[in-house]
């Protein structure tokens, strides 16, 4: 591939081989169990093919939650692309790595919920995003979480299917393009049956084309009122031959990664009335809620955690201000819930610990709440039940509560809602899934409002500062989060 490609980050070996199949065999899949890394090695097979002069437009397809998916990708590109990247999205277009030069690619970042819309017209139905991919005409289509597109009959699987094949049928360089990247960690979390519809946007000669086909060689259905239930798959050994041939799979024991730690961030913006709020707060030392609630504060210390309730979205009395941190954490756990992914989420003030509660059990997991004035035995009940337990669980801290003396190894998520002070209680809070018996790589995933306190917080816990201290060095700066971006 002409001069040798040099990563601007060390990959893991599963990394370097799932990087390989995708640049040698174009359309293929990364099955690599979640917290394995399956964005660095796209972002390093990307840029391979740039370097190659094989690649100019990447679009990028994943779930919205909430808008924070597209904010991981970017940390990602920034972390881990070598060369200039040139960004897009539906509103606007920006610069990553400006000064490191190369090949320049394009990156398009597409959602699902987005990408599906559609319109009915007396022709049928239009599809605007799609036809805007279709003239734009990316070489490679990369769907992250593709388990997403598991319904064969799903509106968003089928305008995938067909955005591909009519590109397909565009391209006159012989090279086939667009090349389809699909990365999960659970493409099959009902079955086999899931299959089916992800291998058919990307290549139509794997299981071919019709469902009905696909069922009648591998399915087997029950009858009368069983008719629509799944009895066992047939030919199973013919699916995974296939699936070995057009994907890479890997675990977290062949990878070697238990007990490696993980971060990401998942960015979301507070609604307009919460912002003026927000802003209000910071620079007038008052300010009026929806409802006609006042909110105030007596001095610098006061603001700032008036500051934080308004970003975490409740006030004092449990008013609720906005929602749209906990939007981002149903729509993450929903996908967490489906990989059979046991959850712990941290959460500062005790009307967030209820509506992250709330909120876990609305998507279906088994949730409970852990904060001050839960009876001991009642504590231990449930930290039993989470680490023996085989389906899914969730437990709801509050900060001071579950930071220390705990072992949660069963799980290898753990999701901060809002962050603690000080280094010491937040180190506390990552270390309870840590540990001996933890047999995964671990994922941290901060939920963060742009623009606000959170952002400041976390730049200062990184550097293990007293915030305190940072505050009083810079308080506007500080307080509407201007240290992280």
């Amino acid at each position: 591939m002409g001069n040798q490609y040099h990563p601007r980050t060390k990959p893991f070996r599963h990394q370097s081989k799932g990087t390989l199949r995708l640049v040698s065999r174009r359309n293929h899949a990364l099955f690599m169990e979640p917290r394995l890394g399956k964005t660095k090695a796209v972002l390093d097979a990307v840029g391979m093919l740039a370097q190659a002069g094989k690649l100019r437009r990447v679009l990028v397809m994943g779930p919205y939650l909430s808008g924070a998916w597209e904010g991981v990708w970017i940390d990602q590109v920034r972390e881990h692309y070598p060369f200039i990247a040139l960004c897009e999205n539906h509103e606007e277009e920006w610069v990553l790595n400006r000064k490191r030069g190369g090949p320049e690619v394009h990156f398009y970042f597409l959602h699902y919920e987005r990408f599906r819309q559609r319109r009915r017209t007396k022709n049928g139905w239009a599809y605007p995003y799609l036809r805007e991919v279709e003239r734009w005409g990316p070489e490679v289509i990369v769907c992250d979480e593709s388990h997403r597109l598991k319904r064969a009959g799903g509106v968003t699987a089928q305008a995938a299917w067909r955005l591909v094949r009519h590109l397909r049928k565009q391209s006159q360089n012989g090279r086939g393009y667009p090349w389809v990247w699909e990365l999960t960690g659970t493409p099959s979390p009902k079955g086999w049956i899931d299959l089916f519809a992800q291998f058919r946007i990307m290549d139509e000669t794997i299981f071919g084309t019709n469902k009905a086909d696909y069922e009648a060689e591998f399915v087997m259905y029950g009858q009368g009122p069983l008719r629509y239930t799944i009895l066992r798959y047939n030919n199973i050994s013919k699916i995974l031959r296939k699936v070995h041939d057009h994907a890479y799979t890997c675990s977290a024991e062949e990878a070697g990664l238990a007990g490696e730690q993980f971060w990401q961030k998942l960015r979301v913006d507070l609604p307009p009335k919460a912002r003026k709020a927000y802003v209000e707060m910071a620079e007038e030392f008052v300010t009026e809620l929806e409802g006609g609630v006042v909110v105030s504060a007596a001095n610098a210390a006061v603001k700032r955690l008036r500051l934080l309730q308004i970003t975490g979205g409740f006030n004092t009395d449990g008013h609720e201000i906005h929602r749209a941190k906990l939007a981002a954490l149903e729509e993450y756990a929903s996908d967490l819930l489906q990989q059979g992914e046991h959850l712990v989420v941290y959460a500062r003030f005790l009307p967030e610990v209820a509506a992250c509660g709330d909120s876990l059990a609305r998507v279906g997991y088994k949730a409970a709440v852990l904060r001050g004035g839960v009876r001991r035995g009642d504590f231990r009940d449930a930290i039993r039940q989470f680490q023996r337990s085989d389906g899914p669980r969730a437990l709801v801290f509050q900060v001071q509560v579950g930071s220390l003396a705990i072992e949660l190894a069963r799980a290898a998520e753990t999701c901060i809602y809002s962050a603690p002070d000080g280094w010491e209680n937040y180190y506390q809070c990552l270390q309870r899934v840590m540990g001996p018996n933890q047999t995964r790589p671990v994922r941290y995933t901060h939920i963060l409002a742009r623009g606000t306190l959170d952002l400041a917080v976390m730049e200062t816990l990184r550097q293990k500062e007293d915030m305190h201290r940072v505050l009083l060095k810079d308080p506007r700066r500080f307080l509407l989060g201007m240290s992280d971006e």
